[in-house]
């Protein structure tokens, strides 16, 4: 065919070129949309400088990196020396040996023995060793009494033994040491009567308006004085009593009777 040969108008002339579908235009709700958009960027943009002139940024706008973070002694600052060439004196260098050095020779020295002995002789380093704990048990005077408990116990017993002898050895003309016994019972009859006496003493009105009820409350007072007086006189170790009070005593209540 004609169209299919080399010499063809058609291989000559180029094809025509697609053209893009063309976009509509814009509505007017796009246009106010794309307005409003622009108008919050700004607002948005205003208010990031007005908060940053004033109080800071706007929450959730700060965004630190991970990698950049405050290392130690960042805000110190480098402190830079000047040093003086002309003042600084070089050290003297050893001088360079006349002859040149030998190889091959040995000191004869066994240096594992060496190190060997160096190590038995050297001391352990228990510095970060944990220590043992101390056993009290295992002491000379575990279990014993101290020495100043050992003399203050025999003083205490020595001032006891004196004590027990001076009360053994008191004796006095006309006198006659009181029994334990006789000595318990009256001094237990003595307050079983301050009991009694104390029962009635508490047994009184409040309210003193008459003179009997006070003389029968100083009554009360001075013979529950008297026999805590008693007490304590019969609560001595040793008590002396005179064999001429007794007669006395003895005379007296056999002429009341």
């Amino acid at each position: 065919m004609a169209w299919e040969s080399k010499e063809s108008v058609y291989k000559i002339i180029k094809p025509p070129v697609e053209s893009k579908p063309r976009t509509p235009p814009p509505t007017v709700a796009m246009i106010k949309e794309r307005k409003v958009a622009k108008l919050i960027l700004r607002l948005k943009q205003a208010m990031k400088e007005k908060m940053a002139a004033t109080f800071g940024k706007l929450p959730g706008s700060f965004k630190p990196s991970t990698s950049k973070f405050l290392k130690k002694h960042s805000k110190e600052p480098i402190m830079v020396y000047k040093v003086d060439r002309c003042s600084v004196k070089d050290k003297p260098k050893p001088p360079i040996p006349l002859e040149p050095p030998k190889h091959g020779l040995s000191s004869g020295c066994n240096w594992i023995t060496v190190n060997a002995v160096k190590a038995i002789r050297s001391k352990a380093n228990t510095t970060g060793c944990p220590k043992k704990k101390r056993r009290y048990v295992t002491k000379k005077n575990y279990g014993k009494i101290p020495e100043y408990l050992e003399k203050r116990m025999e003083t205490e017993a020595q001032i006891k033994r004196e004590s027990i002898v001076e009360t053994a050895n008191c004796k006095h003309d006309d006198t006659h040491r009181l029994e334990e016994s006789e000595r318990i019972e009256m001094m237990n009859n003595l307050k079983l009567k301050w009991a009694a006496t104390n029962a009635q003493y508490q047994a009184l009105s409040f309210c003193l308006d008459t003179i009997s009820k006070i003389k029968r409350k100083e009554r009360y007072e001075r013979n529950l004085a008297n026999l805590e007086k008693d007490v304590t006189l019969l609560s001595r170790k040793v008590i002396l009593v005179s064999n001429s009070a007794t007669e006395k005593v003895k005379k007296e209540s056999a002429g009341g009777h």
